[in-house]
């Protein structure tokens, strides 16, 4: 089913201690072609400033902060989708970056193509070749996947709350992929697809956790998910557990 949706967006941006990385992103929404949006910055009681940080921007955006008692990123993004104001939205983390045609061409191309839920690709520009290496076999896999078995990073997803509804969000019991089965379920109903528009992917978790060891652990997880369903308790990855917040 096709459908024309505004070019109005809400962004949810899920933040626990962001400090040094949520300014960047927020400047890059300021220099975004495309003006119509709101930002909710969704925070989960961080212990420095990132809320504080965030809240300098409100004279030059759309700008909304919540802070959580609870933890967790498929907490923040089903409550930003619940305060968000527009049908269009977007999910975004804290530590990505965004060029400033990106809004723009995302919202044209998703117009286009009459999709509900879709994907942005991931792209790097880090100086080690073995991680941008490893950032475009990723980008690969997810766009290969969107085909037969969608699979995507929650650093940046678009919905509509429409489709948001349907799903029932993000599932908060889902320990790992919780992304992957977003777009999954949601791609059962509506149609999915991958943008080929890239972000700028952060490698933190990849430089922290080493490449190798940490797409392992995705690829086990993504063939447990195919052939046994989403992961509960299998296999646990903590929502921001970095050593250096670079």
């Amino acid at each position: 089913e096709i459908m024309t949706i505004k070019q109005q967006c809400s962004i949810v941006i899920i933040t626990l201690n962001e400090e040094r990385n949520i300014a960047n992103l927020l400047d890059d929404l300021c220099r975004q072609s495309h003006k119509d949006f709101e930002v909710i910055v969704v925070d989960s009681a961080s212990t420095d400033t990132t809320v504080e940080t965030a809240q300098k921007f409100a004279d030059r955006l759309d700008l909304k902060t919540i802070v959580m008692d609870g933890r967790g990123t498929s907490l923040g993004r089903n409550t930003g989708a619940e305060n968000a104001r527009y049908e269009r939205l977007l999910f975004l983390d804290a530590d990505v970056r965004l060029q400033p045609d990106f809004l723009a061409k995302s919202l044209t191309l998703l117009e286009q193509k009459g999709l509900w839920v879709a994907g942005g690709r991931i792209g790097s520009s880090d100086k080690e070749f073995l991680m941008r290496l490893g950032i475009g076999i990723f980008d690969w896999a997810m766009w290969l996947t969107q085909f037969f078995f969608p699979t995507c990073t929650g650093a940046c997803i678009f919905s509509t709350k429409t489709v948001h509804r349907t799903i029932g969000g993000f599932d908060l019991s889902i320990r790992l992929c919780e992304d992957c089965d977003y777009v999954n379920r949601a791609g059962k109903t509506f149609r999915f697809r991958m943008l080929p528009i890239h972000f700028e992917f952060n490698p933190r978790r990849l430089k922290q956790d080493g490449i190798f060891n940490l797409g392992g652990v995705y690829l086990r997880a993504n063939i447990r998910r195919f052939f046994k369903g989403e992961l509960r308790n299998e296999i646990a990855y903590p929502f921001d557990h970095y050593k250096d917040k670079q």
